[in-house]
């Protein structure tokens, strides 16, 4: 059927559905999220070839993302495998639709707070799958609908800064902002048993980002911090496990760490041997499990199953995949959305945790959660990230327009 023929929409009325169910879909299913993406990069395709134009994006955000893009594309070209890294590069560019279409398409303050109804719903169901499988099914660490712990910390990094601007969010009836609060309870509470450790340290972290920034909040968020701080110290003394989680964050003689250590001298050595360009996205696997490989490492292709794909460390992850180019394009990019979380909160003084504030504590706890793990180049990681990006940039607008 030729597209003329097709019946006309509004393209905003079409893509607040897609936004409405990646907001309930990223933190639960991977596969309904990739449906919602595809159905909205449909109608924009559709649309645009009907009236021979594209919808009015952000055009500094999107000269933003062509800069960054740009670069990627030279380090692929440069790669040990273009085809692979190319394949990267495309995926890469994907993960970042939910923050055009969420920046784009939220107008309204019935749209946002759709957005962030349905997100706390599925934060709930998240947390209720945490809890239970860590409870219920006695599994050592909670990871309720994400593919590991680890991802599950990550989640929880985001999940607690938003549900804290949801439930200060004067726009929404005061059950939705009690759920939010009771939510962010919850999520604490996952982020204990998802026994991720970088998670925690990148917890404590965001607190005192917090608390810097936020000078007239000190006393009682100092209240807060000594409250839940007295709560984990009696749940540690009841738990084993936690006890030995904390106890290996600093160990010489843990594996893991030690694993880490030396796939970061791996990385720093890839650096040092192609520092311009790096060996392509993608081929971090290859180049450490078959050519930098210490002798010393025991966790080794064959051994525990395929080998490693990052060396747990974003910036590290970063220069040996990419270069010089690939460290200028990863840390101006997030540099920028930075800077822009930082100039909304400023905008935003006058609200008690808006959302500039609960921006910048999301983008602060990946990167240094990121530099004990390799979490910025995870499909639902990112996609939940530039998710609540897009949101949380689109609400500065909705909310101060007059009802």
């Amino acid at each position: 059927m030729p597209l003329k023929s097709l019946p006309k929409i509004s393209l905003d009325s079409a893509m607040y559905p897609v936004v409405l169910l990646m907001a309930f879909a990223v933190p639960l299913s991977t596969a309904v999220a990739s449906i919602a993406v595809g159905l909205g990069t449909l109608f924009i395709i559709v649309w645009s070839v009907r009236h021979k134009k594209l919808p009015p994006f952000d055009s500094n955000l999107l000269e933003v993302l062509a800069v960054y893009l740009v670069f990627q594309i030279f380090i692929a070209a440069a790669s040990w495998e273009p085809w692979n890294s190319f394949r990267e590069v495309v995926g890469e560019f994907h993960r970042l639709f939910p923050l055009v279409f969420a920046m784009t398409f939220i107008k309204k303050r019935e749209q946002l707070c759709g957005v962030l109804i349905a997100t706390l719903l599925a934060f709930l169901i998240n947390d209720v799958a945490g809890i239970y499988q860590y409870v219920v099914k006695g599994e050592p660490r909670a990871f309720g609908f994400n593919h590991t712990p680890t991802f599950y910390g990550s989640f929880m990094l985001m999940q607690i800064p938003l549900l804290i601007f949801i439930s200060q969010a004067e726009i929404l009836p005061t059950l939705w902002r009690r759920l939010a609060a009771f939510a962010t309870a919850l999520s604490l509470i996952c982020l204990v048993l998802s026994m991720t450790r970088g998670a925690w340290l990148a917890f404590v972290m965001v607190v005192v980002i917090f608390v810097l920034l936020e000078k007239k909040y000190r006393r009682l968020t100092a209240k807060i911090c000594a409250g839940l701080a007295a709560i984990f110290l009696i749940v540690t003394l009841l738990s084993p496990q936690i006890q030995e989680r904390l106890s290996t964050m600093t160990s010489t003689k843990f594996q893991s760490n030690t694993e880490r250590l030396l796939m970061w001298e791996a990385a720093a050595e890839i650096f040092r041997d192609y520092p311009i360009s790096g060996v392509g996205q993608k081929m971090y696997f290859n180049a450490y499990n078959y050519y930098y490989i210490p002798q010393e490492a025991r966790e080794r292709p064959g051994v525990i199953g395929d080998g490693h794909t990052h060396p747990h460390n974003n910036i590290l992850h970063r220069a040996s995949e990419g270069g010089l180019l690939g460290l200028a394009a990863f840390i101006g990019l997030y540099a920028y959305f930075f800077w822009k979380f930082y100039t909304q909160y400023k905008r935003e003084k006058n609200f008690p945790f808006g959302a500039g504030m609960a921006a910048i504590l999301i983008l602060a706890g990946l990167q240094f959660e990121g530099l004990t793990d390799t979490n910025m180049n995870q499909v639902p990681i990112m996609r939940e990230f530039w998710l609540l990006a897009g949101t949380l940039l689109a609400s500065e607008k909705v909310i101060s327009e007059k009802p």
